[in-house]
C-alpha cells in the first residue's frame, strides 16, 4: 500500500489524537497540509509536511509522555511508528526530491520579530542572536532595524500581507506597552489568523496578569522565554536556537551558539 493510500486510512486517526493534546497553529498548520497534500496528491508537500510532523513527536514526545492529563499516550506512539514508517518506506530518490523541494521552501521562510519601539533595547539583542546563527538580513522582518526594516514607501501592513502568505515564523516580544498598542496587536492577530507558527518571548517586567494579555487571539498559556537571563531564559533560547536553524537549514558550531547567548544574556541583563 503506497504512502497516499495509507495516509488516507489513517489521516483522522493521527489529527484526532494530537488535537486531543493540542491545538497549537505551528502543528495544526501542518496537519491541515498533510490532508491537502493527501487530498490533492502532492508528494512534495506530503513529505513536507509528514517530516515536519514527525519531528514536532521527536521534540514532544517527553512532554506528552509526563503530561498527568495525557491518557492516550499508547495512541501517541502509535502515530509516531506509522509516521516514521511511511517515512522510511519511500524510496531514497523521491527522498532526495523531498529533500529539494525543502530547500526551495526555505527559501520563502521569514522570521518577524513583532515588538513595540520601546524594547528596541531587548529586540536589538534578538536581532543579533539571530542574525549571528546565520538567518540572511531578507530573512529578518524587523522594524526598528535599518537592514530589516519595511522598504520606502511599501505600505507597512501590506508588506506584512505578502510575507504572512509565505512560510513565517514570528517572535511576539511581549511588553505592557505592547499591549498598548493597536498596531502590535494587529500584527499578533494577523499571525494568528494565518495560522503562523510563532514564539512568545516576554520583557523582564511584563505583567502577566494583565486582563489585555488574557483577552489576545493566540494561546497565552504556550510556554514563552522570559528575557530575565536565567537559566530557564538560557535554555529557551537554545531551543529557539534549534527552530531557527530548522527552519533555515542553518548548522553552527557549539562554540560559537554559546559565544552567542552569552552576548545576548549580557545584552539583556545590562543595567539591570
Amino acid at each position: 500500500m503506497n504512502a497516499f493510500k495509507r495516509l488516507q486510512l489513517e489521516y483522522d486517526g493521527i489529527y484526532g489524537i494530537i488535537h486531543k493534546y493540542t491545538s497549537d497553529p505551528y502543528i495544526i498548520n501542518y496537519l491541515n497540509k498533510l490532508k491537502a497534500a493527501i487530498d490533492a496528491p502532492d508528494y512534495d508537500a506530503l513529505m513536507y509536511s509528514l517530516s515536519a510532523i514527525d519531528k514536532w513527536y521527536d521534540d514532544n514526545i517527553y512532554e506528552i509522555s509526563h503530561n498527568e492529563f495525557v491518557f492516550n499516550f499508547d495512541s501517541h506512539q502509535k502515530n509516531m511508528q506509522l509516521i516514521k514508517e511511511i517515512l522510511s518506506e519511500i524510496s531514497e530518490q523521491d527522498c532526495i526530491a523531498g529533500s529539494q523541494k525543502m530547500e526551495e521552501r526555505t527559501e520563502d521562510t521569514v522570521i518577524f520579530l513583532s515588538h513595540k519601539s520601546e524594547d528596541k533595547k531587548y529586540a536589538d539583542a534578538l536581532e543579533r542572536f539571530i542574525t549571528g546563527l546565520g538567518v540572511r538580513n531578507d530573512q529578518l522582518i524587523y522594524t526598528s532595524h535599518p537592514l530589516h526594516k519595511i522598504p520606502l514607501d511599501a505600505s507597512i501592513y501590506e508588506y506584512l500581507r505578502m510575507h504572512f502568505d509565505s512560510n513565517l515564523f514570528m517572535i511576539i516580544l511581549w511588553s505592557d506597552k505592547y499591549l498598548d498598542s493597536p498596531a502590535c496587536l494587529n500584527e499578533m492577530g494577523a499571525a494568528w489568523v494565518t495560522q503562523s507558527d510563532y514564539t512568545n518571548i516576554y520583557v523582564p517586567d511584563f505583567s502577566f496578569g494583565n486582563p489585555k494579555y488574557h483577552e489576545c487571539a493566540v494561546d497565552t498559556k504556550k510556554m514563552g522565554a522570559v528575557l530575565n537571563g536565567d537559566a530557564h531564559c538560557k535554555a529557551s533560547m537554545l531551543e529557539l536556537k534549534n527552530k531557527i536553524e530548522d527552519l533555515f537549514g542553518l548548522k553552527n558550531e557549539e562554540d560559537k551558539v554559546m559565544y552567542l547567548l552569552e552576548r545576548f544574556i549580557e545584552e539583556i541583563t545590562e543595567d539591570k
